[in-house]
């Protein structure tokens, strides 16, 4: 039997459940050996081969965890066992992996909640187990977005990665991977989506055998004219992106500090904010605090919330208030978020319009909050399942999950050719300084700051 491994994961991490490894597959509602799938055809799983008992085992597993971890008893009124009969045919004549792996997505589809999905084992690996142990694994360090079907634009690039220093920008229309059509290069992985939750396929990059990304992009949408870029992938992760994002952006007069919280899952974050806030933005008169991305754990969702507000204690996960050791800031500050800003992120969001930190910039959230955990399944993928509702995260238990948070302040993200322009960024921006142009400005300090350069 395949050993689970729980771990704290991609989206809003609030509790870590053990499963037993030794139950059948649905415990005491275990399957007979001839079952009918939603074609109607028998399925005698006694002369199954070796390769569908394999896809079985998948199908089975991941429908035991489920039975055992849900946070939801009622299953979101599906009966398991049923849904296994329906499925099995589809099942049984997979190819394995990715093929297999959407008709088990379509399964997870029907129960229409959040952070219920099969990520590919090479996207977990390469992509989000190296941010949660703060290691960093060679890649492109950007991710696309398919708005439409074939047409794929970078939608988020790594500060301090590779497709950064090569000049790739958001906005780019990637046409041409290695001399192939993108959707003919091979180099695609299934970046994690909720299929029972409307959105589009998201994207990363898998490192190309050749060592070297050779890409072609359409940069405005008026020219056919292409543009190729050439780097090899480099050693990034989101924490240093974090890191390297902070920045002091001068405007009409006035500076203010920014820093992109690709996640909440490591102290990294913390760390970063906790570093600047006593470092380069000490003489700043106003603040953005971008929250679009991931999810994140809770305590690093509420330190990184300290500095504005009081977070919630949560008790009812255990924890208390807390002592997050950080700066307080009392200055002007804004919030930037958007339709990717998922799970802890939403969380933040609530509770900044709750404690009316400052004014939120950009677009409504997914309403994509409950708390995951991810668990390996028998052909290496993992399952991303929900194991706790998060509303005991939010000020005034609010139930966020299918509620999404909206903005202060709409504004669209105009991602398509946008050569490099980030619309959002720009309006908070533009909405800070409104907030301090009638402020004194902020009086350099003359003394160097004493905080010792902090690991990440």
């Amino acid at each position: 039997m395949l050993k689970i491994r729980l771990i704290q994961l991609l989206a809003l991490v609030t509790l870590l459940m053990p499963l037993a490894t030794s139950a059948p597959a649905l415990a005491q509602d275990a399957p007979t050996a001839t079952d009918t799938s939603q074609d109607g055809d028998a399925v005698d799983e006694s002369k199954l081969t070796d390769a569908q008992k394999a896809n079985v085992a998948v199908l089975d597993e991941m429908l035991r965890v489920i039975r055992s971890g849900f946070y939801d008893k009622k299953y979101g009124g599906h009966d398991l066992v049923e849904m296994r009969a329906r499925y099995l045919r589809r099942v049984v004549d997979a190819n394995p992996g990715v093929d297999l792996h959407g008709v088990l997505k379509q399964l997870l589809a029907e129960f229409k909640v959040s952070h219920l999905t099969i990520i590919e084992e090479e996207a977990y690996r390469d992509h989000f187990a190296p941010e949660m142990d703060n290691s960093k694994v060679s890649q492109a360090g950007c991710d696309l977005t398919e708005l439409e079907p074939g047409q794929y634009f970078v939608s988020g690039i790594l500060q301090g990665s590779a497709a950064e220093k090569a000049g790739l920008l958001r906005g780019d229309r990637v046409v041409e991977v290695n001399g192939k059509p993108i959707a003919e290069c091979g180099l695609l992985v299934d970046a994690g989506g909720d299929p029972g939750l409307p959105g589009v396929p998201h994207w990363f990059f898998r490192n190309p055998p050749e060592g070297e990304f050779v890409l072609k992009v359409q940069r405005k949408a008026e020219s056919s004219e292409l543009i190729e870029l050439r780097f090899k992938p480099s050693s990034i992760n989101m924490i240093a992106a974090t890191r390297n994002s902070v920045t002091v952006i001068e405007h009409e007069g006035r500076k203010f500090g920014y820093i992109r919280f690709w996640h909440f899952l490591h102290d990294g974050m913390t760390a970063a904010l906790r570093k600047a806030l006593r470092g380069e933005f000490r003489d700043c008169d106003g603040l953005i605090i971008d929250l679009r991305g991931r999810g994140g754990s809770p305590m690093v969702m509420n330190a990184c919330f300290a500095p504005f507000a009081d977070p919630p204690p949560m008790r009812g996960f255990g924890m208390g208030g807390g002592n997050f050791n950080m700066p307080k800031w009392t200055r002007p500050v804004v919030a930037l978020q958007d339709g990717g800003s998922r799970s802890a992120k939403e969380v933040y969001a609530h509770n900044w319009k709750h404690k009316e930190v400052g004014p939120l910039v950009g677009e409504s959230t997914p309403g994509a909050v409950l708390g995951s955990t991810f668990v390996q399944l028998p052909d290496g993928s993992w399952l991303l399942y929900p194991a706790q509702n998060a509303s005991g995260l939010a000020y005034g238990n609010a139930q966020l999950e299918g509620n999404p948070v909206t903005p202060t302040h709409p504004v669209k993200d105009l991602l398509p050719y946008s050569e490099g322009v980030d619309t959002i960024k720009d309006a908070g921006i533009k909405v800070l300084y409104d907030l301090v142009k009638e402020l004194p400005k902020v009086e350099p300090h003359k003394e160097k700051s004493e905080e010792k350069e902090e690991e990440f």
